[in-house]
């Protein structure tokens, strides 16, 4: 099969962030040098360059590109229609929890920083924003009690995260409910 440049340097960087995936998954994002990187892409550390400026440029791209934000902003900017807060809370937490149980090198990437990283917050905290942007607006229409929007989007996705990576899967309805007044 004939390709184009543009058609086999995309080729290439998939390969390159299918192995940092493997690389970062079995030896940690900070155990992980770039000629590991490297040799498990079968290319040189300079080629590894032309493609991502640095390990941190690597961590970065995989994270936004194959986690969870583009499948959050995604299931956020869809037309929820007459669907509850209830009901997309739901829905955005199961997806959310099945990307993590469906990815476990992904979720071993997120987990293996030992150190802050400055991509990896950015990440976090805009997952974190669309979030509580949400949970703003259902609170402004009078679906859910006022409450610290942004605490609480921090909780839900934590929450969820934690328990996978121990194991112990989170009852997602009981979770969502947490945001909700008592009926009656």
């Amino acid at each position: 099969m004939v390709r184009t440049r543009r058609e086999q340097a995309e080729w290439r960087r998939e390969q390159l962030l299918d192995a940092a995936l493997k690389v970062f998954a079995d030896k940690g994002v900070d155990g992980a040098s770039v000629k590991d990187l490297a040799e498990a892409a079968g290319v040189t550390p300079g080629l590894l360059y032309r493609y991502f400026d640095s390990k941190e440029a690597l961590v970065q791209a995989l994270l936004a590109e194959r986690g969870f934000l583009p499948r959050l902003r995604e299931l956020l900017t869809a037309d929820h229609g007459s669907r509850t807060a209830r009901q997309v809370l739901a829905e955005l937490l199961a997806a959310f929890d099945g990307l993590l149980a469906d990815n476990a090198d992904l979720m071993a990437v997120f987990f293996s920083t030992t150190r802050a990283r400055p991509a990896l917050a950015e990440l976090m905290a805009e997952g974190q924003r669309l979030v509580g942007d949400f949970l703003a607006t259902r609170v402004a229409a009078g679906e859910l009690r006022p409450h610290d929007v942004a605490t609480a989007a921090k909780t839900l996705l934590a929450t969820v995260a934690v328990n996978r990576r121990m194991g112990a899967p989170v009852d997602i309805d009981r979770l969502v409910e947490l945001l909700f007044p008592e009926e009656g």
